[in-house]
Parts: C-alpha cells; structure tokens; sequence
C-alpha cells in the first residue's frame, strides 16, 4: 500500500521532469524559436516559466502560452524541421473562412475545445464550424492557401431569395441584403437562436394583396421581423418567423396592415439544407378572407467551393383570395468571404377564373410571369 502511495505521489513529479526547463540565458534573449512537438515554430520573446506553462511574447506584441511537456528544443535561430517529424492534425474550417490547425481536445453544448498546433487552447461555439478536414502532414500557410484554394462558405444560411430558413444570424453581426438596387433587408443577431429585422422599400411597395398595384415612392413600405430558432441534434432546427408590417398609405392605394407568421423546420447543416414551412398571412383590418395560409419548401446546396444553389417556392393553399397559386424561385449564390451575390429567376402562377352566368367559375386557367432576380448580401461587423 506504501508503495502505490508512494508511486503517485511521484508521478507529477515525475511528469514535471520530463517538461522542458526554461533557462535564464532563454528568458534574456530578445527572440528565440520554440520547437513543439509537432513539429510547429513559435518565434518570440520568453517571458517566463510557471510551473509547466511558458509565456511567450510574440513579435505582434500577443502574449501566447504553451504548455512545457509540447516544447522539444529553445534555439536563437530558425530550427530545421524535418518532414517526417511532422504530425498528423486538424483544420477546422469556421463560417468566416478562419481555418484553425490543431487537435480535437472536448465539445460540450456551447463550445468546441481545439489546442492549435503551438499548444495554444482555442474555442468557438459549435454553430460556427463549417466543416473538418484532416492533413496528413504539416505545411506552411502559403502551400495550403495554394493547396485548398479560395474557398468561401455560404455565411447567409438565414436568407433564401424572398424567404427563410430556421438557421438564425449569427450572434453580434449585421446582415444587410439589397434586391433590385431598391428593397433593403437589415438583419442583427442579439443570440445564437434570437434575431430582428426590417425591411425598407424607399421606392416602391409591395404587391398589394387585392389589385397587385405597386405603391409609389410616396408609398414607401417598412415592415419588421424577427425570427427565434433552436437546434434539434446535429441536422434539425426549429424555427419561429413572424413580420409585422403596418397600414401604409401610398400615391394610389393603401397597403393594409398585415401580419405574418410562419414555422420553419430545416434538415442538413447550414450551407446544405431543406426547408419545410407552414405560415398565414392574417390582415387585421379586413372583416372578411382575413387569412392566407400558404406552406413552402425551400433547398439550399453548396454545389462547390464558392458555389451556392437556392430554390424557394411557395404555395398558397387559398389562392382566390390572392390571385397567386405559387410562387417558384431559383438562383445561384457566388460566395464570399463578407458578401455574396445572388443571380436568378422568379416564378408567379397565376389563377384565371372565367364566370358563367352563376356564381361559380367554369373555365380556370393558369398563367406563369417570370422575373430576374439580382440580391447582393454584406454581413458588417468583426470578422
């Protein structure tokens, strides 16, 4: 019993032994290069030694700390690394485009802990993380640049042309997205699952919902939104959208006062997903036909590195009271790092009813109008 006392009681100190010592003659150099075991160079000053984590000062003036057991060497001068002391690790590739090399440590309901390749502990929140590519073997920042390309992820998973998904803005950023050079759509993230919006139409209006006339420039429509989503697992999310837009008096006609309110239910991740929703449009000013339901489906698909593919359409389940039986859309997303640009078509089917002499329609004909559809979206903000 002693001796296993005895044996653990020496395993720290033991442990604490095999750390790498740092020297006074390391902490009064100005610059020194620190060899990881992985084959990493970390180039700054030496500040000091606690116990078996080392302060370092970069040349950015950035303090960073790497633990004692990781250091394999201090040299005055650039270390020669071989290729084959060079280990396995991770890039994880975030929604921003910041791709972090090192090794998984743990992930919990709010973060993923990663211990980048200079020993550093690094974390983000789950939602953040697009995907995670494993690397054979180490190389420098230039050749995996060259290597990986100009890859950009679709960080506007919350739009798709004219509706939503269930995935939410993230937390801390504006999204502003302008359609036709005149509709101007604000978005901000106040949480991960919580954000709020408005829409500005300086121009013209919306199509009004009984004679389809555009309002004038004296007609200008504001509407506000805002959108509560939760995460189900890891390829489901729920979601909550409602749009609040009031009684607007135009040049011609009068927009009446709507509400909107629509549930969102989202399959895959976010640069590739379905979207399933039900929603009514309630007008609370009109006593009678006051409700339009209508249900959507809606696919976003991330065809390549910079590529982005979205169709979203819509089917009213009354249409006689819009004189709209669906509206279909398409159009391609060329990703960036901060904005995308959206290029593509819209489809309106129409309804004709041609009355006899009852009260019922005898003939109903369908017609399709097609439209451009041009969107530029920025997100403002770090990062």
């Amino acid at each position: 019993m002693k001796t296993v006392l005895f044996l653990l009681l020496l395993c720290p100190v033991v442990a604490w032994a095999q750390g790498y010592k740092i020297t006074p003659e390391d902490t009064d150099r100005k610059h020194s290069f620190l060899l990881m075991r992985d084959g990493s160079v970390i180039r700054g000053q030496i500040i000091r030694q606690d116990s078996s984590v080392i302060s370092v000062r970069k040349r950015n003036g950035d303090l960073t700390f790497v633990e004692a057991d990781q250091l394999v060497r201090v040299s005055s001068s650039q270390p020669d690394v071989p290729v084959s002391a060079m280990a396995p690790y991770t890039i994880f590739v975030l929604k921003d485009g910041t791709q972090l090399a090192g090794k998984f440590v743990r992930r919990d309901s709010t973060m993923i802990t990663v211990r980048k390749n200079n020993g550093q502990l690094t974390y983000f929140e789950p939602e953040l993380l697009v995907r995670v590519d494993s690397v054979a073997a180490r190389q420098e920042s230039a050749d995996l640049s060259a290597a990986t390309g100009r890859a950009f992820a679709n960080r506007f998973s919350p739009w798709l042309l004219t509706g939503q998904t269930a995935y939410n803005a993230e937390k801390g950023r504006f999204y502003y997205r302008n359609i036709f050079l005149f509709r101007n759509e604000f978005q901000y993230g106040i949480t991960r699952n919580w954000s709020i919006g408005a829409t500005v139409n300086p121009f013209f209006g919306e199509f009004e919902p009984k004679n389809q006339a555009r309002e004038t420039v004296l007609g200008a429509t504001v509407n506000f939104n805002s959108k509560l989503t939760f995460p189900i697992g890891e390829q489901f999310r729920f979601g909550v959208n409602a749009v609040y837009q009031p009684r607007q008096k135009g040049y011609y006609f009068t927009l009446s006062e709507q509400v909107v309110l629509q549930g969102l239910m989202s399959f895959g991740s976010s640069e590739r997903n379905a979207t399933l929703g039900y929603g009514m449009r309630i007008y609370p000013g009109t006593a009678l036909a006051n409700k339009v339901s209508f249900i959507s489906a809606d696919v976003m698909h991330k065809v390549s590195r910079n590529l982005t593919v979205l169709s979203d359409n819509t089917f009213y389940l009354n249409p006689n009271l819009v004189s709209t039986s669906a509206e279909l859309s398409v159009a391609l997303r060329f990703d960036r790092r901060r904005h995308a640009f959206d290029l593509g078509a819209l489809a309106l089917v129409q309804p004709k009813y041609l009355y006899g002499p009852g009260i019922y329609p005898v003939t109903n004909q369908t017609y399709a109008y097609f439209s451009p559809y041009v969107a530029y979206n920025l997100i403002i903000g770090r990062n």
